[in-house]
């Protein structure tokens, strides 16, 4: 069983609850559901709301949540998924002692938590994040700073990761980091199946879409320059040339650092931007798929489709009805 705790407590945001919630749940419905698949050693999923008591709790919206369980009385939780703080996060995480105890005694047994926008302040108060990378929403980036100054507060990244524990800094990168969760969890396909499902924008930052120490977020200046630029000039023949000379490289230095810096090699780069823009025109545009694949520099038709269906596991055609329609598109087995 794969235990997933949700905190209840006042003001909390219920959005950050909810949407989690339905993803990971729709995650296990389809691997459950599909044809000819075997689960039964699969650990099944367990989604829980916990809090101090078994009272309704009164959360954003004038909505209450019933827990499932209380602090004393649920099991080990794998994850637990802390929504946001709405409004002023301060006098909340003052009130919420028992909440804040029983996060850090979760986490010194093994759990691994998920804080959203200002309810990393829940951690920060118990010194969880001392040592690691963190993030909260935008808004609070001063106050918190002023508040927690010994933590490294990154401002430039929606995520954040390090010892067990995630940050993000509003309910847009919480979904980014679900769906991260779901492809380690259950794989490429059902991932893209769920976030075709609740967001039809199929960005694939959710590939990897955190920070954190000796990640492949880099500071090479040179290889940085020419990745903007191939974001500029995406539409146009580029070679391993074109780009050396904008870093400022020969072309053999520029392959070895390209590849240590992204992971990718400069090609890999290129053709998954170009593809990443051409699902953007067929949700935006009404060009045709030949247009399209000749906007994005692919002269063979034939080649785009069977590299875009790779890449999507869908052709471009499909693609543009689903993310249109906002349909629930299962593959077959």
């Amino acid at each position: 069983m794969l235990n997933v705790a949700f905190p209840l407590f006042p003001r909390a945001l219920l959005t950050g609850i909810s949407g989690p919630c339905e993803m990971l749940h729709a995650a296990e419905l389809l691997v459950r559901t599909r044809p000819g698949k075997r689960h039964e050693n699969w650990a099944r999923l367990n989604l829980l709301r916990v809090s101090e008591t078994r009272r309704a709790m009164p959360l954003t919206g004038g909505m209450r949540v019933v827990p499932d369980k209380t602090f004393a009385t649920i099991e080990q939780p794998d994850w637990i998924v802390v929504p946001p703080i709405w409004g002023n996060p301060f006098p909340t995480v003052h009130q919420q002692m028992a909440l804040r105890l029983w996060l850090k005694e979760c986490y010194q047994r093994g759990s691994t938590i998920i804080a959203t926008g200002t309810s990393v302040c829940f951690l920060a108060e118990e010194g969880l994040l001392d040592d690691i990378p963190v993030t909260t929403h935008w808004y609070f980036f001063e106050r918190f700073r002023k508040r927690y100054p010994h933590l490294e507060l990154n401002t430039r990244q929606f995520i954040t990761y390090g010892e067990n524990i995630y940050c993000a800094g509003s309910i847009n990168a919480l979904s980014d980091l679900i769906l991260y969760l779901i492809e380690q969890r259950y794989g490429n396909t059902i991932t893209r199946i769920v976030e075709r499902h609740f967001s039809h924008e199929i960005n694939r930052s959710y590939e990897k879409p955190f920070f954190m120490h000796g990640s492949n977020q880099h500071h090479d200046e040179d290889i940085v320059r020419a990745q903007e630029w191939c974001h500029d000039q995406w539409q146009q023949e580029i070679t391993i040339d074109d780009l050396a000379r904008i870093a400022g490289l020969n072309s053999r230095t520029f392959t070895r650092r390209f590849k240590n810096a992204t992971g990718l090699t400069a090609v890999q780069y290129l053709q998954a931007l170009r593809l990443n823009r051409s699902a953007e025109l067929l949700k935006d545009t009404n060009l045709s798929v030949s247009d399209i694949a000749q906007i994005a520099g692919f002269r063979d038709l034939n080649y785009f489709t069977r590299l875009f269906k790779r890449h999507n596991d869908v052709t471009p055609g499909e693609y543009r009805k689903i993310v249109r329609a906002k349909l629930f598109y299962l593959p077959e087995a």
